[in-house]
């Protein structure tokens, strides 16, 4: 997580009396409490010992912080509810500089997660925003369990907050007090945290448990978990061993279905997977009247859908994808499927089928009864609303290229409307079939629009000029737009502006060459962490290879694309290999191992980065200015974000004061 540099108070609320858990937390309570950190957003509760099922009130003041001065604060809540994790967005009211928000929270529930954004910007807080909830004055057990999972999952993956081991392992201790059935259920949990925490006392643990249950009978649930216990302290040969025993001894049980089930994932022959897919039903003796044992092998019908896909098979991707039960999942495959065709530019009839068919299926899903992850109906329908977003925008965009272009422009017209012209991409494909159906006066009023909001394109700067009647020239109308969108964007980067030292390091590029950030002090470097496995580092990368060809002739400028986190043995050759079906021309540099941790990277460690892709915009005097992580969605989206940091660092880039 990058911190600001600001001078910055900030006071987080939390009901949980734990005085480890309150640590650069702030408990909301008659006497107010700044610990840690400097910074200054805050929320507020109502009460300091919210009850589930009755309401929660609260107050989030975003001065000092990223959404201080940006309209459209919007709130999304992940309630923990029993063992599921459910999302809902709560209402805001704005009164003066701080906004307000009250839900009524389901029964049983353990845990509330915050997260707040405007148009995309997160409030980025070290430690988040949560509330546990009580039962005769006390957090519940699962309050605690949720903590543990929100300080070592839900945190980090959600709301940018940095794992806390020693938070984990404290909220799992609290749980298993108050309840100590919790245990059993989440021991392996609770272990792995421990040891992570502490090698010496987790191992011994571990060692205590593992000679407890290798005194009990002998069951498969027994020995499993023996196994999965040597597995936490790294005792691969140990674990491997026991779980030889269980397969030996247990030939139809749950670890032989598990091992058959990912010979069947891992097969790449099509014929053999599908062999071994049907193997598994007569291997173990599975009922397919019972419920249960269909539903083992109906888990697999996605996988096996998407297999034939990536085949282009249609007829074995239709039937497949016809035997996922949830009408929204299939959806999601048959969505995928046609939106591979259209990229492909091929298969267009019968990717236009199935496309139609995942829209009808979102629309037959909202008879369907509400899923357990979903709080409300309300959530449940616009979560199938930005679905059917989605998906027509699939649809219109095969229209399109089929020459229906009017089918096109409505189906389109649907996807942006349902998703509140929130998506570049769509709001594009918008103004372009609008251009093509002749509908001029629409072309210049949503054309004006996306390109004052920064969502200008190459192609939407075409449409709007063969569709402007104005007296000045386009050029001079064009450039008046562009300024207008780049003013914001430049007051809106302006406010995310960071300044931390950028940790240091040398690292070897592909070519053998030792790549050293010292020496390149001076100049505006763009580091960006990413791996060959990463689906979103893969999608940026057409928009990082147009800003490595815009600026390769700036020499105050320099892209560096360290690969992390790759853990072949092989590692190199994977690199190389990879790189080599491409034409991107990026310097890519290897981080290292760590010599202690093999798991661990020491680059971005060091840049305490979380997710991938990441990048970060270092300036002149050696400086973090901006950290990125995720990718905006389009080439020129990329293009136009880097432009505005590197312009903002190169600014920055003084000589250091001696």
């Amino acid at each position: 997580m990058i911190w600001n540099s600001q001078n910055q108070t900030i006071y987080l609320v939390t009901p949980s009396l734990n005085p480890n858990i309150m640590k650069k937390l702030f408990l909301f309570m008659f006497t107010l409490m700044a610990i840690g950190q400097s910074y200054a957003q805050t929320v507020t509760f109502s009460t300091a010992t919210p009850e589930a099922g009755k309401p929660l009130s609260f107050t989030y003041d975003p001065v000092g912080g990223k959404l201080a001065q940006l309209a459209n604060v919007k709130c999304m809540a992940y309630t923990f509810v029993n063992k599921k994790v459910k999302n809902i967005t709560i209402p805001l009211t704005k009164e003066g500089p701080v906004y307000k928000g009250t839900f009524t929270p389901a029964d049983s529930t353990a845990l509330v997660m915050f997260l707040f954004n405007a148009d995309g910007t997160k409030d980025e807080n070290p430690n988040g925003y949560y509330a546990q909830f009580y039962e005769k004055g006390k957090p519940t057990a699962m309050a605690y369990y949720w903590e543990a999972q929100y300080w070592s999952l839900y945190g980090p993956a959600y709301a940018g907050v940095k794992a806390d081991k020693a938070k984990t392992v404290t909220a799992y201790d609290k749980a298993f007090e108050a309840d100590p059935k919790l245990k059993e259920n989440y021991l392996n949990n609770y272990l792995v945290a421990q040891y992570a925490l502490d090698k010496e006392k987790g191992g011994n643990m571990v060692a205590e448990y593992i000679a407890t249950y290798a005194k009990k009978e002998p069951t498969e649930d027994n020995m499993l978990k023996v196994g999965y216990l040597y597995n936490i302290v790294k005792k691969k040969a140990s674990a491997d061993s026991v779980f030889k025993l269980v397969a030996a001894k247990y030939p139809k049980g749950t670890y032989a279905f598990g091992q058959a089930a990912n010979a069947m994932y891992a097969e790449k022959d099509l014929t053999k997977k599908e062999e071994k897919f049907k193997a598994l039903a007569t291997d173990f003796n599975l009922d397919l009247t019972k419920k249960t044992d269909l539903a083992k092998v109906s888990m697999f019908y996605p996988a096996l859908a998407s297999a034939y896909a990536a085949a282009k098979n249609n007829e074995k991707f239709e039937y497949y994808s016809d035997k996922i039960e949830s009408k929204s999942s299939r959806a999601s495959a048959y969505n995928s499927y046609a939106w591979a065709s259209f990229e492909a530019k091929e298969n267009m009839e019968f990717a236009a089928k199935i496309s139609k068919k995942s829209l009808d299926l979102i629309e037959e899903s909202k008879k369907d009864p509400v899923p357990d992850y979903y709080a409300t109906k309300e959530e449940y329908i616009k979560g199938l609303d930005g679905s059917y977003a989605s998906y027509a925008d699939t649809y219109a965009a095969l229209l399109d290229l089929m020459g229906k272009k009017e089918e096109a422009l409505a189906f389109q017209e649907a996807a942006v409307t349902k998703n509140n012209f929130s998506s570049a991409e769509m709001n594009g494909r918008y103004v372009n079939f609008l251009a093509k159906n002749g509908k001029n006066d629409k072309v210049v009023t949503f054309a004006e629009r996306f390109i004052k909001e920064g969502q200008g394109t190459e192609q939407m700067k075409a449409d709007l000029k063969g569709a402007y009647k104005g007296s000045t020239t386009f050029d001079v109308y064009y450039a008046a737009l562009e300024k207008d969108a780049m003013d914001k964007e430049r007051a809106k980067f302006s406010k995310e502006m960071i300044n931390l030292p950028a940790p240091k390091f040398a690292l070897m590029n592909l070519k053998g060459e030792k790549v050293d950030l010292a020496a390149l002090k001076g100049k505006v470097v763009i580091v960006d962490y990413w791996a060959t496995w990463c689906g979103p580092c893969i999608a940026s990368f057409p928009g990082m290879q147009k800003a490595v060809d815009k600026y390769k002739n700036d020499p105050n400028v320099v892209f560096l694309f360290i690969n992390t986190w790759q853990t072949e043995e092989n590692r190199e050759k994977v690199v190389k290999d990879w790189l080599a079906t491409t034409t991107y021309s990026f310097n890519v540099l290897l981080d290292t191992k760590n010599k202690d941790d093999q798991s661990k990277f020491d680059v971005i460690e060091k840049y305490k980065v979380d997710g991938i892709p990441t990048k970060f915009i270092v300036d002149g005097n050696g400086n973090i200015r901006f950290k990125k992580v995720g990718f905006s969605g389009s080439a020129d989206g990329t293009v136009k974000e880097l432009d505005m940091m590197i312009d903002l660092a190169k600014s920055a880039s003084k000589p250091a004061s001696k």
